[in-house]
């Protein structure tokens, strides 16, 4: 592989061509071709979304020459395309457990007014068993912006309109990115790579296992197409007595508009408008595109469904009208990536001591249930630690995971999966890939001491000793 400049059939790509694969059913044959270097890294980044994004900040912080693969047109994963403008996980109760890099992403949107700051809020509060958090709702729009120019500002080299597609390997260790521009192939040749692709796709086509690959993948977590609804007296849905509003989630319910009983609702900064989330879509395969077209499809039609029961029925919606559909839905559950520690439950509720401490969990631990409206939710007992081994794939060196693809079961992946933690352990992964690849050492070798330290240094509270208590003055 060179970075000379490609020959006509190389130009061309490489022939494909049908044939029977018998009993297995149809497929084609790609001939092998060449795919041009497009540039040479440190670090490379797979996935733009919370934890992508706070990877590629750290690693160029830490001095490595990075670059940023991205398939939208933008930045932010599920916090700006899916909507979910509301970043949970920085407090665990009263508690603080996140800072670095993810909090300066809070203050600069506070900075920008495009959110009224960390605010308590009733998770779940129309349903039977509600609980008490601290959330940071944010306008998605501005925080597009708002994480341009903290990549840019960091040294980042970004590659949206970019799918990664195959990793470059030199035996058994990833060694670069081939991705998919909006015209060809190329690479990306790195030192480290971070795959924090939600999937873990690059992981998992480098040689990484996937937790419980043998599950049926429509009985993951519901999906949620999200919509900004304009026109709404916010305050006045906020007033609505608890009771009320469980009544009107019951209602909806009855009639076939709610899939649960929930009505939840972010409050927009400027209590203008309202973004919701109470769409369900069950029994579809987040990482089949054919399927998650019908997912999409089906919230949208959910969406459109909605909006008349909400003028009708929720006080401060009587003007509500559709202002915007999020770019695509919102994807809670597909594959976790086998690393040299896997998450569970336990670790989760009861805070598991590590010695390679990298991030503080909040939680709550919060499932959807795949059948009928039901979510269970449980707060841990403490905030509980993350170890880096989680980070580190097993089979494939040159390599860490980050956000949602983490080493974790289901149930512990219910309790990593908030912004606020999955941006804690992409700024852990995007700092380690940087130390691994000055020190010309795999992840797995890497001394985790050096890691706290620049963690450490990056603001990251590894400690729940070092929690700051929230302030609602």
């Amino acid at each position: 592989m060179t970075s000379s400049e490609p020959g006509d059939r190389d130009r061309r790509g490489p022939a494909v061509r049908a044939v029977r694969a018998g009993r297995h059913g149809d497929a084609v044959l790609e001939d092998a071709g060449t795919v041009p270097v497009a540039a040479t890294f440190d670090v490379v980044v797979v996935g733009g979304g919370p934890a992508g994004v706070c990877a590629a900040i750290a690693a160029a912080r830490e001095g490595a020459r990075t670059a940023l693969v991205e398939r939208a047109a933008f930045l932010g994963g599920t916090a700006t395309g899916a909507m979910v403008a509301s970043f949970m996980g920085f407090f665990w109760k009263d508690l603080r457990v996140v800072g670095g890099i993810p909090l300066e992403v809070t203050e600069r949107l506070v900075a920008r007014d495009a959110s009224p700051g960390f605010g308590r809020y009733v998770l779940a509060e129309a349903s039977d068993n509600p609980i008490d958090v601290i959330t940071f709702p944010f306008d998605p729009e501005v925080l597009k912006i708002v994480l341009d120019g903290m990549l840019v500002d960091a040294g980042v080299t970004p590659y949206l309109h970019a799918q990664a597609v195959e990793p470059v390997m030199d035996g058994s260790a990833c060694v670069g990115v081939v991705y998919q521009g909006p015209v060809e192939r190329r690479a990306l040749l790195a030192t480290t790579v971070v795959d924090a692709s939600a999937h873990g796709s690059i992981a998992v086509r480098a040689g990484a296992e996937r937790e419980a690959a043998r599950e049926d993948p429509r009985k993951r977590q519901p999906m949620t197409q999200i919509a900004r609804v304009v026109g709404v007296d916010v305050a006045r849905f906020r007033a609505l007595p608890r009771e009320e509003k469980r009544r009107i989630a019951e209602e909806g319910l009855r009639r076939g508009v709610l899939a649960q009983k929930l009505l939840p609702v972010l409050s927009s900064p400027h209590g203008d408008d309202a973004i919701v989330l109470m769409t369900r879509v069950t029994g579809r395969d987040g990482t089949d595109e054919s399927e998650l077209a019908l997912a999409e499809i089906e919230g949208r039609r959910m969406i459109d469904g909605l909006i008349p029961f909400l003028r009708g029925s929720l006080p401060g919606f009587e003007n509500a009208r559709l202002g915007t559909l999020a770019s695509w839905i919102g994807v809670r559950e597909t594959w976790r990536v086998v690393g040299h520690y896997v998450v569970d439950e336990h670790d989760v509720l009861y805070g598991t001591a590590f010695e390679d401490v990298i991030a503080l969990g909040a939680g709550p631990l919060d499932v959807h249930h795949a059948a009928g409206g039901g979510i269970s939710l449980a707060v841990p007992d403490r905030p509980f630690p993350i170890p880096y081994r989680a980070l580190v794939p097993r089979g494939v060196d040159g390599m860490l995971v980050a956000g949602r693809c983490v080493s974790a079961t289901r149930k512990g992946m219910a309790g990593l999966r908030h912004m606020g933690t999955a941006m804690a352990l992409g700024q852990a992964a995007g700092s380690a890939a940087a130390l691994s690849a000055a020190a010309s050492a795999t992840p797995l070798a890497l001394d985790t001491a050096a890691l706290t330290a620049a963690l450490a240094r990056g603001g990251a509270v590894l400690d729940a000793a070092a929690a700051v208590p929230y302030d609602d003055r």
